[in-house]
C-alpha cells in the first residue's frame, strides 16, 4: 500500500511541475506584463520607471529564473497581485471560492446520492416500469443542456410558480441550513447536477447488472443469502469502481467552477472571476492562480481516488 501511494505521489508530483511550466510558458507568450500593468493610461511613462517595474515584477531576470521564483511564490501560496483590481489573488480567490464549494457540494450529493440509488433501483428492477423510468430520467439528463435546463427551471419554477428565488444568494449572514438560505441554492444544485446524476445512474445500472449475472453472485443466492445482503454488500461494493471514478472526477470539476450556472443564477463563484475578471481584462496573475488552484483541485481529487480503488479492490495497489 504504501508503495503504492508513493508512485501515486511521484506522478502527481510530475504533473504539477508540468502543470506550472504550461501555465508560465501560455503567460509569457501573450502581450508583454508592462503593457497590461499600463493598460490604456495616457500618463506619459519614462523608461526609467518601466525598468524599475519590471525589476518590481522580476522581469528582468531571464526566464528559467522567473520560472524559478513564481514557482517557489505559489509553493508559498504567494500568487502576486491582480492587474485589474491590485488586490492580492489569493485574496480574490478566497473571496469567491466559498460560493463554488457550495455549488459543488450540494451539486455533488445530489448527483451521487440520486445516481447511485436510481442505477441500483434500475439493475434490480430490471425490465420494469422502475427501469425505464430510470433510463428516461438518465437520457434527459445527458441530452438537455445545462444553459437550456438552467434557464427552463427559472422560468417554470422561479418565475411561473414562484416555489424558490433565482439571481440571488440571499441573506449571507446567519445558519446556511436553514430553509431561507437553502431554497437558494436548491435549482442550480439540481440543474448542475442532473446530467452528472444521468451518467453515474448508467455507469451503475451497467456495473450492477453485470455484477448480478456472475457467478458468485448466484451461488450466494443458491445458498440462500437474503437479497437485501447480496445487493447492498456483495454487489454494490464491487460495482462501485467505475461510479466512483465518475464521481470523484465530477466534484473536482464543480470546484473548478461550473461557469454556465453561475453565470444563468448569478453565482459569484471562481468560474465566474476566471471568465470576467481573467481573461476579458487579460489578468495574467489572477488567471495563472486560479488555473493553478484548478490544477490542485484535480489532481488532489484524482489522487483521492486512487486511495479509494485501493481500499474497495486491494488488487489495484498491485497492477
Amino acid at each position: 500500500m504504501a508503495r503504492f501511494l508513493v508512485r501515486r505521489l511521484f506522478s502527481i508530483f510530475i504533473s504539477i511541475i508540468g502543470a506550472t511550466l504550461v501555465i508560465f510558458i501560455l503567460t509569457r507568450l501573450g502581450p508583454d506584463p508592462i503593457d497590461l500593468y499600463l493598460g490604456d493610461s495616457q500618463v506619459e511613462v519614462t523608461e526609467e520607471f518601466i525598468e524599475m517595474l519590471r525589476a518590481e515584477l522580476g522581469l528582468d531576470k531571464s526566464l528559467p529564473e522567473q520560472y524559478g521564483i513564481w514557482v517557489w511564490n505559489i509553493a508559498q501560496l504567494d500568487m502576486g497581485y491582480s492587474i485589474g483590481t491590485q488586490r492580492l489573488v489569493k485574496d480574490i480567490i478566497a473571496i469567491h471560492i466559498g460560493t463554488t464549494l457550495k455549488l459543488a457540494a450540494g451539486a455533488w450529493i445530489f448527483a451521487v446520492s440520486v445516481g447511485v440509488s436510481v442505477g441500483v433501483l434500475a439493475a434490480v428492477k430490471r425490465a420494469t416500469v422502475w427501469d425505464y423510468i430510470g433510463r428516461i430520467f438518465a437520457l434527459f439528463g445527458q441530452a438537455t443542456p445545462q444553459f437550456w435546463t438552467g434557464v427552463m427551471a427559472i422560468l417554470i419554477f422561479a418565475v411561473i410558480l414562484g416555489w424558490f428565488p433565482a439571481g440571488t444568494l440571499g441573506r449571507q449572514e446567519g445558519n446556511f441550513f436553514l430553509w431561507k438560505n437553502l431554497q437558494h441554492w436548491i435549482l442550480p444544485w439540481i440543474v448542475l447536477g442532473w446530467p452528472a446524476a444521468a451518467g453515474i445512474m448508467r455507469l451503475t445500472r451497467s456495473s450492477m447488472l453485470e455484477i448480478l449475472d456472475s457467478e458468485y453472485i448466484k451461488l450466494g443466492r443458491a445458498k440462500g443469502v437474503s437479497p437485501q445482503k447480496i445487493i447492498w454488500k456483495h454487489a454494490l461494493r464491487n460495482a462501485l469502481i467505475p461510479p466512483l471514478t465518475s464521481s470523484l472526477v465530477l466534484l473536482a470539476d464543480y470546484l473548478n467552477g461550473a461557469l454556465v450556472i453561475e453565470i444563468i443564477f448569478s453565482l459569484p463563484g471562481i468560474g465566474t472571476v476566471a471568465l470576467n475578471q481573467a481573461v476579458y481584462d487579460n489578468d495574467w496573475p489572477l488567471l495563472a492562480g486560479t488555473v493553478f488552484c484548478f490544477i490542485g483541485i484535480y489532481v488532489s481529487f484524482a489522487f483521492l481516488a486512487d486511495i479509494l480503488y485501493a481500499i474497495i479492490d486491494p488488487r489495484i495497489r498491485y497492477g
